[in-house]
């Protein structure tokens, strides 16, 4: 799993990787998000046919095969379970593919918050959770219109943010949960990481 050097606190990435794989699930197949994207393995977008063809799918099948599973998804019926888009679709992604996109998409995430909030690295490991689970599912522009809640996150509020975190379209539970890692951080915690 993704490891970074520097000297910030690192952050849980086991306990990261099974929340995200937890409420995005695990798919080896190209199925449509929510959002209408093109999407697989644990919630990676594939935003194009040719990005699609870049994957590594099992058995390396031709470009048009790939290229054909991607238009038939992305025409496909939006807001179907993932499982309803698996005939529509013939590539297959191995697990260990499936685990190095996921590696380089919390990588990524990091680098993004971490460039557009440097202050998230001093806040307490459980808020860093919850903000990443939050970027990680609307995107960091998604994330940075929750002005509330990181207004709340900077002066370690930790109630309001939780109150403020909850996303429409997601399940309860994520909701639940991401409130919940905000409320175990403590005005000591903060104190303490500044």
């Amino acid at each position: 799993m993704h490891k970074r050097n520097r000297s910030t606190p690192e952050m849980d990435y086991a306990a990261i990787a099974s929340r995200l794989v937890r409420f995005e699930g695990s798919t080896d197949y190209m199925y449509l998000c929510t959002g209408g994207e093109v999407t697989v393995g644990v919630g990676h977008a594939v935003f194009s046919e040719s990005y699609a063809c870049a994957l590594k799918w099992r058995g390396t099948p031709a470009a048009a095969i790939v290229t054909e599973d991607w238009t038939r998804v992305k025409a496909a019926t939006m807001g179907l379970a993932a499982s309803q888009y698996r005939n529509l679709t013939q590539c297959r992604m191995d697990a260990g593919d499936i685990d190095k996109l996921l590696d380089a998409d919390i990588a990524a995430v990091e680098k993004q918050l971490s460039l557009r909030l440097p202050v998230w690295e001093k806040y307490p490991e459980s808020a860093r959770e919850a903000l990443f689970d939050m970027a990680f599912n609307l995107g960091l522009m998604g994330l940075l219109k929750y002005y509330k809640m990181l207004v709340a996150c900077g002066r370690g509020d930790w109630t309001i943010a939780a109150q403020e975190s909850w996303r429409h379209g997601i399940s309860d539970e994520r909701n639940h949960e991401t409130a919940a890692l905000f409320n175990a951080c403590s005005v000591a915690a903060w104190g303490k990481n500044l």
